[in-house]
């Protein structure tokens, strides 16, 4: 996936797989980037921007991208996230004839027991929609148990292994993540990411670089002067990065 601002030069190619870094030092810059991104308006955000799927064909961001802006209100509940879960619940369901028969056997003696309290009303009554597991599950607020995360990391990871379970299909983008995370603890993220095949961007406005730890970092100077710095998936890269002409009215180099 790509994602092409229209004030850079330089699109970011999202990996498939692990987190792609967009680092951006000027401050209103950054600001106005996490707005467009949160806002999923495209390209009549405040910063303008366009996604573009693998094979050049343009994706609504609302479709392609899920932002998260605090990592301690991640979203468990969002529909994409909780939709996927039900469907993947029924499918299996689906496949397994035993366990159908079973929990349509304990849905019958429910309806049974329930039948037999209505006995006390004076009219008939009944369930209007047919039963089935991913109805029973959305009317109960079946979700992602978290009780038992004791730290931020443990609920990263936890969410990251949610969207594998729920096969998500956005980029997961992460905004300032590094504030609240190690070094250590931004790796580890980085390897459920790529250890289950999901992409991820973080947008961070640090200056420090990540050391070849992503695909590729995308760095936009307080100058705004864009360059990048090619990550663990080249054999070899200048030591100052490949610097790339911007659209921000810069001098470029």
């Amino acid at each position: 996936m790509r994602i092409s601002f229209a004030g850079m030069d330089t699109p970011i190619d999202v990996c498939e797989k692990g987190a792609t870094v967009l680092c951006v030092m000027n401050e209103g810059l950054f600001a106005r980037m996490c707005e467009s991104l949160l806002s999923l308006k495209g390209e009549e955000a405040v910063e303008p921007y366009s996604v573009w799927s693998a094979d050049g064909c343009e994706v609504n961001p609302a479709n392609a991208l899920l932002v998260i802006a605090n990592p301690f209100e991640l979203p468990w509940k969002h529909r994409s996230m909780v939709n996927g879960l039900y469907a993947v619940l029924g499918k299996s369901l689906s496949f397994d004839e035993d366990l159908r028969c079973e929990m349509q056997s304990a849905w019958t003696a429910f309806e049974s027991s329930l039948h037999k309290l209505g006995f006390q009303l004076n009219g008939d009554y009944r369930f209007g929609v047919e039963w089935n597991l991913e109805s029973c599950l959305k009317a109960f607020s079946y979700e992602v148990d978290v009780s038992g995360a004791a730290s931020l990391l443990e609920n990263l990871i936890s969410f990251v292994d949610f969207g594998a379970d729920v096969g998500v299909d956005k980029v997961l983008v992460f905004v300032n993540l590094k504030t609240f995370l190690t070094k250590n603890e931004m790796t580890a993220l980085n390897d459920r990411l790529v250890f289950h095949g999901i992409a991820a961007m973080f947008l961070e406005n640090s200056s420090s670089r990540f050391d070849g730890e992503v695909e590729k970092e995308y760095v936009v100077d307080r100058d705004f002067v864009e360059y990048v710095h090619p990550g663990r998936s080249e054999s070899s890269f200048p030591s100052q990065g490949e610097f790339c002409s911007n659209g921000f009215g810069a001098v470029t180099f």
